[in-house]
Order: structure tokens, then sequence, then C-alpha cells
């Protein structure tokens, strides 16, 4: 028995304390914001604002799917690297084909599951903002 009480956070904890710290970091706020934004510049700051709201995407789509928003499928027609990995899983520019029209879509994915051309992904729109978000890819039958 010690002097003080060690609390144990979970993991997942752990993982939104760093993600909020990261988020906070990137919008400048507090001292570490602020430093960082002062030494490394603007450019970095950006970068990862772009990352953080990349886990924020993947974590929405996520719950999206789990509330049971439909998605639909879409044809991959191209894929281009950003050059911005998060956690060794690449932001990529995918370029679907939905319905009669070809769309753009910038997603977080799984480095194990990358789309490749002519393959099928599964999309989904936002119920609230309207914007088509990636969920994946499609079962294989």
């Amino acid at each position: 028995m010690g002097l003080f009480k060690v609390t144990r956070k979970s993991q997942q904890e752990r993982q939104e304390e760093g993600l909020q710290m990261a988020d906070d970091i990137a919008a400048g706020r507090g001292f570490m914001g602020k430093m960082t934004k002062a030494f490394l510049g603007s450019e970095f700051t950006e970068a990862m604002q772009q990352a953080t709201s990349s886990i924020h995407q993947a974590e929405h789509v996520a719950a999206l799917r789990a509330a049971g928003v439909p998605t639909q499928s879409a044809t991959v027609l191209g894929l281009q690297d950003t050059g911005q990995t998060i956690n060794d899983n690449p932001r990529v520019v995918l370029t679907l084909q939905l319905g009669a029209q070809a769309v753009a879509v910038q997603a977080l994915i799984s480095r194990l599951e990358i789309p490749r051309v002519g393959e099928e992904v599964l999309v989904m729109t936002d119920p609230q903002t309207a914007e088509l978000l990636y969920a994946g890819l499609a079962p294989r039958a």
C-alpha cells in the first residue's frame, strides 16, 4: 500500500485521451498546441488536423454502420495515395463508379484491405451532412 492511489485506465480511455491531446495540439490549443505551431509551423499542424479528422471519420463510419445506416455498392475506378499514413494505414482518394456517375472520396483505409481497381466497395451517405463516406470492402460472394 502506497501513499498515492493508482488508478489504471483502460486502453480505450488512453486512446481517447491521446486523440483529444492530438486534437488540442492540431488546433493550437494549450501550451503544447501553441508551441507546436510556433516551432513546427502551420503546415505541420494542418497535416495533423487532417490526420485527426481521418481518425474521427473512421470512428464515425463505424458508429453509423453499428446504428444500421444502409450502405450501397460502388466500383473502384482509381486509387490515389495522399502520402499520409496513420498507424501505418494510408489515407487515399478513391475514385468510385456510383450508379451513372464517378465520385471521389477521401478515406483512411486499412493496409490489410486496400481496394483494387475493379473491386466493389461499400459507401454510405452520412444522414446529417449528406457526405459520401467509404465503409470498407464489399463482401465477396
